[in-house]
């Protein structure tokens, strides 16, 4: 299984882009949006998943661990594949997405892109129970151990763990981004 790649963005052509790493180029499905982020030449880690069908091998890459938790959850959800999981993570903010199964918000998750009432109750009826007992939670998804993912964010950069937990003690946030972007600049 190959978790988490880090390399250079050496081809982004919207949907995907082509990582080098060692010198190999390794073509990862990335979410709209996250795709204008990611420009030639940028170091970046995408977590992964890697789907295994019998005539190819696809990578889907995120930037933030808990898009890839999310599209695990609904690869899970009969009647949604890959490619409604990609447009479902392009158009959400992952905690409100957690928040909203959690509440049972049919009318909130049938908005979502590729999935209508049908699927959107399959959602909430496949995932309502997990994602209480994943994170721990019968109300609101908050910001599960953010300071622990940027804290491995950092040290995936290359900082001491102390480092990297002192700087992200110094800083403010409400998203892992904000929290590793705040560190850097207090490790600078």
């Amino acid at each position: 299984m190959i978790s988490m790649l880090r390399g250079e963005v050496v081809q982004n052509t919207g949907s995907d882009v082509t990582l080098m790493i060692a010198g190999v180029g390794y073509l990862v499905h990335v979410p709209a949006g996250i795709d204008q982020r990611l420009a030639c030449g940028d170091e970046v880690t995408l977590y992964t998943t890697l789907i295994v069908r019998d005539d190819s091998l696809d990578l889907y890459g995120f930037t933030d661990q808990r898009q890839k938790e999310i599209f695990s959850l609904l690869l899970n959800v009969s009647g949604v594949g890959p490619k409604t999981a990609m447009n479902v993570i392009a158009g959400i903010e992952p905690n409100r997405f957690l928040d909203e199964v959690v509440s049972e918000n049919i009318s909130y998750l049938s908005t979502l892109p590729g999935i209508g009432k049908k699927s959107a109750q399959r959602i909430v009826l496949e995932l309502k129970e997990k994602i209480a007992k994943l994170y721990k939670t019968s109300g609101r998804v908050g910001p599960v151990n953010s300071n622990e993912d940027a804290v491995a964010a950092l040290v995936a950069l290359g900082y001491s763990e102390n480092q990297a937990r002192k700087a992200v003690g110094c800083v403010q946030a409400d998203s892992v981004e904000d929290l590793v972007r705040g560190a850097l600049k207090e490790l600078m």
